[in-house]
């Protein structure tokens, strides 16, 4: 079976995006990707360093949705730059200083880049410092953090509850 596709330019990422730095793990990217196409995402972006979109266990892991979404593999900051000048609010995770997604206003929710980072890492503090604001997941305080791809879903769920 052959089939042929069109890649979308980098000026066509639309106005709900996630972005993703350094991810590692290609189950945590399949259900990202999964997750991204359940709740209304245009595009995914991946930092060149993210694992491989192509990995077996990242296809598996997607059933077949990342037929169903522009995804792009590029340096993050032109992105973010990019969203800015569009006017789309650029939100990264934070506990300390942020705002429960939960909270956002109808209008935070429309357009939106999200920034989720590496496993162990995180998001790198150059990249956190482009955001425009902080959001977190409320939850138990007996809970550092979450899987990632956990965390995102979680994320765009919350910011796919438009006119609630």
């Amino acid at each position: 079976v052959i089939g042929v596709c069109k890649k979308l330019e980098e000026k066509e990422i639309g106005s709900k995006i996630v972005i993703l730095e350094d991810l590692q793990d290609p189950g945590n990217l399949g259900t990202i990707i999964r997750s991204s196409v359940a709740f209304n995402v245009d595009t995914i972006v991946m930092s060149p360093e993210c694992v491989d979109l192509y990995n077996p266990k990242v296809i598996r892991s997607t059933q077949g949705m990342m037929f169903n979404i522009n995804i792009v593999r590029c340096e993050l900051e032109p992105v973010i730059e990019n969203l800015k000048s569009r006017e789309i609010p650029v939100y990264g995770t934070r506990v300390e200083y942020g705002l429960d997604v939960s909270t956002l206003k109808d209008k935070d929710r429309i357009r939106y880049g999200l920034i989720m980072g590496n496993e162990g890492q995180g998001v790198r503090r150059e990249i956190l410092e482009m955001c425009d604001k902080y959001i977190f997941i409320d939850m138990n305080e007996k809970v550092e953090s979450l899987n990632v791809s956990v965390a995102t879903s979680i994320v765009l769920y919350e910011l796919n509850k438009v006119g609630e």
